[in-house]
């Protein structure tokens, strides 16, 4: 498969998060989402939804994508969804999201998250319950699985603080 193909499969399969419209207010766009344990150093970047998708672009490295109309990360409650791509030649954002383990580190718009655990789910499974606007206030990040484009990582952390 060429690798514009496989783009365009990963945005369709990983991304492929229902979306509902009108959850939660955007605030301004939070510049960075880091993960120290993974080298994750990535812009966040807000996008629409088409077609209960995020118009995600075709970018690989050093972005995640987030719904433009999504919660804002640093909310007391409510779900944010950072979506990245994974690339089996090793040059996606997501690629070693799959390593995260139970308390590692994420930081993105000034606050701070401790991941919860990490599943793997199939692509074709629907997305729109990680989008929430009530519950704890929790960042999801979402990746193919480098080594098998039919499945997904989904990452779940829990704020613990600024």
């Amino acid at each position: 498969m060429t690798r514009t193909g496989a783009l365009g499969v990963v945005a369709a399969l990983v991304l492929g998060a229902a979306v509902l419209t009108g959850q939660g207010a955007a605030n301004a766009a939070p510049d960075r989402l880091q993960v120290a344990r993974t080298g994750t150093d990535a812009v966040v970047i807000k996008v629409p939804a088409r077609g209960d998708t995020l118009a995600v672009g075709s970018r690989l490295r050093g972005a995640v994508y987030t719904w433009s109309k999504g919660d804002p990360p640093c909310d007391p409650t409510g779900s944010t969804v950072y979506a990245g791509h994974a690339w089996r030649a090793g040059n996606g954002v997501a690629d070693r999201w799959g390593r995260l383990r139970r308390g590692d580190v994420v930081r993105v718009a000034g606050c701070r998250f401790e991941v919860t655990r990490r599943e793997y789910w199939p692509a074709k499974r629907r997305m729109g319950s990680l989008y929430s606007v009530s519950g704890p206030a929790r960042i999801v990040l979402v990746g193919c699985k480098p080594d098998d484009y039919s499945r997904r990582t989904v990452v779940f952390a829990r704020k613990v603080g600024r």
